[in-house]
């Protein structure tokens, strides 16, 4: 069973949301994640177009909201307008983050060229949880947060 090892000092932790799905598939695992490391701050950003409405990253965002009253873990819901990559990091340098987390998917959402641009233009540590992740690895201790 793989245990997966993470700083003991990440304090603050910035989520980047793709949308609606892929929040359903992910937002209890990386909320659980942020509850294992003692996260003292979750900041989730959903990052839409200009002209784009904000109903589904608000819903998104509530999602994680849900999760992060059920593990008790202190979250800021941030709805931004812009380009995802640079929106992500200026967000994750404005709050000082500790670690980057993103839930890849497919489509414009989060491709492997927005990551690697990320990559690229931060030192801030990236982690990018799979599109179709199986929390039944976790809930079955496959997977071991340490």
């Amino acid at each position: 069973m793989p245990d997966i090892a993470l700083r003991d000092d990440i304090f603050t932790v910035v989520i980047a949301v793709s949308g609606l799905v892929p929040a359903r598939f992910n937002a209890e695992y990386i909320v659980k994640m942020c509850k294992a490391i003692n996260a003292e701050q979750m900041i989730v950003v959903h990052i839409r177009d200009q002209g784009e409405t904000r109903e589904g990253g608000d819903a998104a965002l509530d999602i994680y909201d849900q999760y992060a009253g059920q593990y008790d873990v202190p979250i800021q819901k941030i709805p931004a307008v812009g380009e995802v990559s640079q929106t992500i990091i200026e967000i994750a340098n404005f709050h000082k983050a500790d670690l980057i987390v993103m839930g890849a998917s497919g489509g414009r959402n989060i491709a492997s060229w927005m990551i690697e641009k990320i990559l690229k233009n931060t030192e801030i540590p990236v982690v990018v949880v799979p599109w179709n992740f199986d929390q039944a690895l976790i809930d079955k201790k496959e997977i071991n947060l340490v």
